[in-house]
């Protein structure tokens, strides 16, 4: 059994997976909670856990350096950006419309990189074969620690399967956080438009970035704070503090 075999079951039955960039402490402590709650662990509960997980200082650090030195991610920058932004504005249906394209477009452009013809594939297809094909170069190159790595990314193909691209209609859980519903309209205003919808789709990216630092040299650990992004984050914290929609609710 895999060091983290029961947190891969425990994260996507509620409908995400293991993160990078996150202290092991922390995703430890949501493992926990998840398994004690017998099944009855909410999205509330989720999306209050995440929102401590990726609080400003954080994110502004992916946001000011790593995001745009990593091969792939840096082409979407900007829209990550203006994303996250949108998110701790609280305009959290614009938040994760934004960032939905750039994980299927940075997605398929890593699978093309890596030689494995992604155009010609169907977007489940797609993260199946990059989580195939990245688990291989891990297991072949003895990178990390492959037990860890390997949950990672299983945990995250079946995310992907079985949640964010699965059809709007078999969709089970109340975030919504689907792309077929979001980005075809199937969903109203009310069915999505929550900070979780951005939790989801913000550690998407991130695992994308995981994946295309296997072969940039960079590290697997989250950056470390700089005079730029305390700034940003500073930023992000104000915006946090009263919505630029809140007076017209």
């Amino acid at each position: 059994m895999r060091k983290l075999e029961e947190w891969e079951r425990h994260f996507n039955s509620v409908g995400w997976f293991i993160p990078p960039y996150i202290q092991m402490g922390h995703l430890a402590s949501l493992a926990s909670a998840i398994r004690a709650s017998n099944g009855s662990f909410t999205q509330d509960e989720l999306e209050g856990r995440m929102a401590y997980l990726y609080e400003p200082i954080g994110v502004a650090a992916m946001v000011c350096d790593r995001y745009p030195i990593t091969p792939v991610i840096s082409e979407y920058r900007q829209t990550i950006a203006e994303a996250v932004a949108a998110h701790f504005a609280g305009l959290h249906h614009t938040a994760v419309a934004g960032l939905i394209p750039v994980i299927e477009g940075a997605g398929r452009e890593l699978l093309n990189v890596r030689g494995e013809g992604a155009p010609k594939l169907g977007v489940r297809k797609v993260f199946a074969t990059l989580a195939s094909n990245c688990l291989n170069e891990v297991r072949r190159q003895q990178m990390g620690d492959m037990d860890e790595i390997e949950s990672m990314f299983i945990a995250f193909e079946s995310f992907t399967r079985d949640y964010i691209y699965t059809d709007s209609s078999l969709y089970s859980l109340a975030d919504k956080t689907n792309r077929h519903g979001i980005t075809h309209g199937r969903y109203r205003d009310s069915d999505y438009g929550r900070p979780l919808n951005f939790y989801k789709t913000i550690s998407a990216v991130d695992f994308l970035t995981f994946i295309s630092s296997l072969r940039a040299n960079l590290s697997w650990f989250a950056p470390t704070p700089t005079t730029t992004s305390l700034k940003l984050a500073a930023v992000y914290e104000k915006l946090a503090r009263k919505p630029i929609l809140a007076d017209f609710d």
